[in-house]
């Protein structure tokens, strides 16, 4: 009975540590991706860890230098990390309210198993004061307790005194430490009997305590809101304040490489001190740092906001981001003129350019700023028009290199009225469209635009163009417009009962597709003069729309819940399937040679290549996960899953609750199969497929 026991409980722990099935992906830009790395952490020698949104490991072994990034098993935000030795770790993740996860690995961060989860409690952060016990805090009031070195949990909050978000601990016994919490002049909380009681430190004067760190038994440090620091050296019996600087930002992180040299982040500075006591650092005004790592030789490791991975040496004070393509400005759009040549635009002076399939881009830095960018059409490799704007979206222009990115021309077209869409069906021909009706033909390739009437007054969401003469406008309310002639004379198609349209394409003269704000997807046989609903995507909000053929599409844009990034159609609309990823932005443009390979951009300078069903071609593709041998859809459904595999193989299937009760089984013998979960309670489920090549877990659900 014992061994069955142990037996299932190591599969339950198995499959909840590879359950998530995600779409296999590597990015492309920036390099080492753009989650925010919320912990940095020095193991020995030259080993860094950073941890950070969306499931994100990374180890480095030359002080920062590079990283191997870890393939994904969890979606949640990694908060913080313990490094027990220098092969055994244990890291907390969460979303913002919940869903709390512990995670260790004992052979240096390659691989890890969840050892306790919560799904009403979001873990912060994570101490263990000696091998046997340790302790989590979170919110809401959430202190857990473990005395079996992390094997099982107990909770020991004490919400009538731990009120709010706990967010730092750090113990320098088993039974004495301390908590910090948020939105407070009570902010820092002592315990001296291992978590049974609690009282307030007094001379802790910090509104709210983000971060603790002790360098030895009475040598301590705390940070707080406004840049404050505050200094121990009696065991947190009292604290003096260190710094009076008045930033109103908050103390995210503080590392010490020895008993006098340390580092302490907010989102803008960047302090330092050499002789423990007095604190000074430059302004930077753009990374929003939250976590620093400092090594006894110097070297130290600083994660940011939007990816970045700032790292200096020998105790110096000039910094290298070792990511240096993170930054805060979103990628709308992405297309290319053929398999090797394509263009990214973004905010800001973010114009990129490959030459090699993605397999590297280059930023053409252009001379013109441009805070609000829409959309763009590449009418080769060399030539791409931008439509964009100034904050306000206002006196917008048009951005136009026609020389590879080397330089670029602006044209004011409306110093009033924002400039929304653009579509170019030749080279020479193209169509441009904004707000308050505003509309825009050029026969010549931009060198000039005269104006024309679409008939629409209000703002104008998308315009799409088959033929030089065949062509749509969407209005912002929903209406669509065709024109026949170039522009010349337009008709109001009949857009009952399709809620408000955000985006169309067409892929010939007769059949196109619209999406409207909620997701829903409409086609048309006969050249827009009817359309019917083909389907429904998880999507709200779409944001961009392309089909590779009649069959073949794919949506981004917003989501509804955070099982839907992408939603694509393989058979004319009227299924969508959601591509999965680990980490919660929203797509904001799609570009897809085929299923094998798509490209999406969205926030944080991000550029990903994908594949539906696992297909990714990149230098990545050896490390995906074991996913990859299977493609489980619809997933969720309503209890029909279809199971298909790239060969033929003898397969055993079984399905567990999550419990880990076995609920059904079966063997097969062919490339697919149907697994029927109809009669079975809606919820989530464990899927284990076991082949003589291995075995693989997927997690779905039935509705």
């Amino acid at each position: 009975m014992k061994k069955y026991i142990l037996t299932i409980s190591l599969l339950l722990c198995y499959i909840i540590n590879f359950a998530q099935n995600f779409e296999p992906f590597n990015w492309q830009y920036p390099k080492y991706g753009s989650h925010a790395v919320n912990c940095t952490r020095w193991i020995t020698g030259q080993k860094f860890i950073a941890v950070g949104d969306g499931g994100t490991i990374q180890l480095s072994n030359d002080d920062g230098i590079s990283w191997q990034r870890i393939e994904p098993f969890t979606k949640e935000k990694f908060r913080s990390v313990f490094i027990k030795d220098s092969l055994t770790f244990f890291a907390v993740a969460s979303n913002d309210n919940g869903l709390g996860e512990l995670y260790k690995t004992i052979d240096g961060g390659l691989h890890w198993v969840m050892l306790y989860n919560v799904s009403n409690r979001s873990f912060r952060d994570i101490h263990f004061p000696n091998d046997s016990i340790g302790y989590i805090v979170g919110y809401p009031s959430f202190v857990a307790k473990t005395t079996d070195y992390g094997n099982t949990w107990q909770d020991i909050s004490s919400i009538s005194i731990l009120s709010g978000t706990l967010t730092a601990v750090n113990f320098l016994n088993s039974d004495t430490g301390f908590v910090g919490r948020t939105n407070t002049t009570a902010a820092m909380y002592k315990t001296e009997n291992g978590g049974l009681t609690w009282s307030q430190v007094f001379g802790y004067s910090g509104q709210a305590c983000y971060t603790i760190k002790f360098l030895n038994d009475t040598l301590g440090y705390a940070g707080a809101y406004n840049s404050r620091i505050f200094r121990t050296t009696n065991a947190g019996a009292t604290w003096a304040q260190q710094t009076t600087f008045q930033t109103s930002e908050k103390v995210n992180s503080i590392d010490f490489a020895d008993l006098t040299h340390g580092v302490a982040v907010t989102n803008s500075y960047v302090y330092r001190t050499s002789n423990g006591t007095s604190w000074t650092g430059p302004f930077f005004g753009g990374p929003n740092f939250i976590s620093a790592a400092f090594s006894p030789t110097g070297s130290l490791v600083l994660g940011d906001n939007y990816g970045g991975l700032r790292i200096a040496s020998n105790f110096g004070t000039t910094y290298t981001n070792s990511n240096p393509q993170s930054g805060l400005a979103t990628f709308k759009r992405i297309k290319f003129t053929d398999a090797q040549n394509g263009w990214v635009m973004g905010e800001g002076y973010n114009f990129l350019k490959t030459t090699n399939g993605g397999a590297t881009w280059t930023s053409m830095n252009p001379t013109y700023y441009v805070d609000y960018v829409n959309d763009m059409a590449v009418i080769s490799p060399s030539k791409v028009i931008i439509v964009a704007g100034d904050i306000n979206n206002n006196g917008c222009k048009v951005i136009t290199t026609s020389n590879g990115g080397t330089t670029f021309t602006e044209q004011i077209l409306s110093t009033t009225d924002g400039l929304n869409a653009v579509s170019f069906p030749s080279a020479t021909t193209g169509y441009i469209v904004g707000n308050n009706g505003v509309a825009f033909k050029t026969i010549n390739g931009g060198t000039s635009y005269t104006s024309i009437t679409t008939g629409i007054t209000n703002n104008h969401e998308e315009v799409f163009f088959v033929t030089n003469q065949l062509g749509f406008v969407v209005g912002e309310f929903g209406e669509i417009r065709k024109t026949i002639n170039s522009g010349l004379t337009w008709t109001t198609l009949n857009g009952s009962g399709m809620g408000t349209t955000k985006q169309i394409y067409f892929t010939d003269i007769a059949n196109g597709f619209t999406v409207n704000e909620v997701g829903a997807v409409f086609r048309t046989t006969d050249g827009g003069i009817t359309f019917t609903l083909a389907g429904q995507t998880c999507l709200q909000t779409p944001l961009d729309m392309q089909f590779i053929n009649d069959s073949t599409g794919f949506v981004v844009g917003s989501f509804v819940n955070a099982s839907c990034d992408v939603s694509y159609t393989t058979n004319y609309g009227q299924t969508w399937n959601s591509m999965i990823f680990p980490y919660e932005y929203a797509g904001w443009g799609v570009f897809a040679f085929d299923t094998a390979n798509v490209f999406l951009v969205g926030q944080s300078q991000s550029i990903i290549k994908t594949g539906v069903g696992g297909i990714v071609t990149s230098n990545e593709a050896n490390k995906l996960s074991t996913h990859s041998a299977f493609k489980v859809y619809p997933n969720p459904s309503n209890g029909l899953f279809n199971i298909e595999g790239f060969q033929l193989l003898k397969t055993q299937l079984e399905v567990f609750d999550f419990a880990g009760k076995l609920v059904y089984e079966n063997k097969y013998f062919s490339k697919s199969t149907q697994l029927d979960l109809s009669i079975y309670p809606n919820g989530l489920y464990f899927l284990k497929l076991t082949t003589a090549h291995g075995m693989h877990t997927y997690k779905i659900a039935k509705y």
